[in-house]
Order: structure tokens, then sequence, then C-alpha cells
């Protein structure tokens, strides 16, 4: 009995991390081209973030402590925040927490537009928008609209 219950718990584990949202190919690389200029450009915040997708430590720490939770490798910021690779999933990681936390907020699924936002902003700040486009600064807008632009181009092509 044991050991079904176990393994139960195993199947319905890999279920729900199966069933977590994963930003599209297209978003990810609108997103790093937006933040460094396809990786030409690994700083940023005035050395606040770095790397390809411009994470920033806090984001990094949260990506750990939502990885851990899922049993899955965690890499030290300082060390690893200029791998290309490591970079891109920790990105990607940072959206799907971004993406769980604006569907609860808006109780519906949030644009490519809005988890950019959460992303460029921070949800804290993002809060201070009300979670709203039209209240972000100018430059995350602008982002934004890029961002929109660039993925039905990926599409088309």
């Amino acid at each position: 009995m044991k050991k079904c219950l176990v393994l139960f718990f195993l199947v319905s584990l890999g279920m729900a991390r199966a069933n977590e949202w994963h930003p599209p190919e297209e978003f990810l690389k609108a997103v790093c081209f937006v933040e460094s200029s396809n990786g030409q450009f690994v700083y940023g915040d005035s050395g606040r973030s770095l790397g390809d997708f411009q994470l920033s430590e806090s984001a990094w720490m949260d990506v750990n402590e939502w990885r851990k939770a899922r049993k899955l490798k965690t890499y030290n910021y300082s060390t690893h925040v200029y791998n290309s690779f490591i970079n891109r999933v920790y990105a990607s990681n940072y959206m799907s927490i971004l993406y769980t936390e604006l569907t609860r907020k808006y109780h519906r699924t949030p644009t490519p537009e809005e988890v950019y936002a959460a992303y460029n902003l921070g949800l804290g700040t993002f809060a201070q928008c009300n979670y709203k486009l039209h209240r972000v600064n100018s430059v995350t807008r602008e982002r934004c609209r890029q961002i929109s632009e660039m993925m039905v181009q990926m599409r088309q092509s």
C-alpha cells in the first residue's frame, strides 16, 4: 500500500509540474532582445540586473526558492548569472512564477505584455500600478509594445 501511495504522489507531482505554465520560445527571445539586445549588454539598472535576461539578485533568489520547492538544482547568482543557458532557465522560471501570481490577481490568463511588465518592474512595483499597463512607465510600456510586435513577427515567419 505504501508503494502505491508513493507512486501516486510521484506521478501527481510530475503532472503538477507538467501543468505549470512555461513561457513560449518567441516570448523568451523577445524578452532577451529588449532586455540586453540578445546578450550584447549584460549590465542593467546600474549593475543591479545582470545577464542576457537582466535578472536581479532578488529575482534569482525567488527562483531558487521556487526551484527548491520542486526539487530542482539551484545556482549561485554571482557565479552563474552570466551563464547564458542558466540565465535563460532562471528567466523562464521567474516568468512562470509571475504568470502564476498574475493569474491569481487577474482571475484570468495574463497577457505576455502583463507578464513582461511584472518581469521588468518587479511584481511589487507592478502592483503599485494596479497591474495596469497604461500606468507603467513609458520605457516599460514601449518594451511591452516591442515584445508584442516581435512575437507576432516570429509567429508569422
